[in-house]
């Protein structure tokens, strides 16, 4: 009898409660259900305007979840004009990471939205995530773990106009250019730190994506593959995040 409820004990409970808990984008808004499946929190997201004497502020919220809905994000910019629009007077902005419990992990107040998509995305398992920010040298893409530990990072551009992460997190793509010029693709390997930089005008259309395992393609062209990249001497460790770049 000893034995057999000793082994009981292993036995997990039926029926025990499930934890529901997830972030996801519906319509215009970021929303988070807690462990029991209850809506907890709604975030609106969208443009709103209002002016004040001699001011006219324009308020912007995006925001996103991960693919399994585990981790969230928000950016939140706040822009300022003169009455006429005329005159750009300050900008004020907050990236917020978001994590499973519906709290904040950390934020970054110089996140900043690229020319052509959003700024930040995810990893399959949102545990890797991509990011766009910008100071007075220009633009940076980070690549952070979802608790912000810096992975890697690629810039300033003068111009960024796309970022995106394969699905494992282990590769990047960034589109930059500087102006009056073209533009240019950068690749990363995330975890060896290499970087290889392509002209967009020798890609198809000025597009390409890259796999999971690392290989290059421009429509159904192949470009290059960082598999190769121990035998091939053009790409190159990419330098270290300067110090006092943002932290999160």
């Amino acid at each position: 009898m000893r034995l057999f409820l000793g082994a009981l004990l292993f036995i997990p409970l039926a029926g025990g409660a499930q934890d529901l808990s997830r972030w996801a984008r519906q319509g215009s808004s970021l929303v988070f259900y807690d462990a029991s499946g209850e809506l907890s929190e709604e975030i609106g997201l969208g443009t709103w305007e209002d002016s004040s004497g001699s001011r006219v502020n324009v308020r912007e919220i995006l925001g996103g979840a991960s693919r399994a809905g585990r981790f969230a994000w928000t950016l939140e910019r706040v822009t300022t004009w003169t009455p006429d629009r005329t005159k750009f007077l300050e900008s004020r902005r907050s990236l917020r990471l978001l994590g499973s419990n519906g709290k904040e992990l950390w934020k970054n107040t110089d996140a900043d939205i690229p020319e052509g998509g959003e700024p930040l995305a995810f990893s399959t398992d949102g545990e890797s995530l991509i990011f766009s920010w910008r100071d007075a040298r220009g633009w940076t893409a980070s690549v952070r773990s979802y608790l912000g530990a810096s992975l890697m990072e690629a810039g300033p551009f003068a111009r960024l106009e796309m970022l995106a992460l394969t699905q494992n997190g282990r590769y990047a793509l960034i589109r930059w250019r500087v102006p009056d010029k073209s533009a240019t693709h950068t690749f990363l390997d995330v975890a060896r730190r290499l970087r290889v930089d392509i002209p967009s005008s020798e890609l198809t259309l000025g597009l390409a994506r890259i796999t999971d395992e690392g290989k290059v393609y421009s429509g159904k062209r192949f470009v290059y593959d960082f598999g190769k990249a121990e035998s091939e001497p053009k790409p190159s460790p990419a330098p270290k995040p300067a110090a006092g770049s943002p932290k999160p």
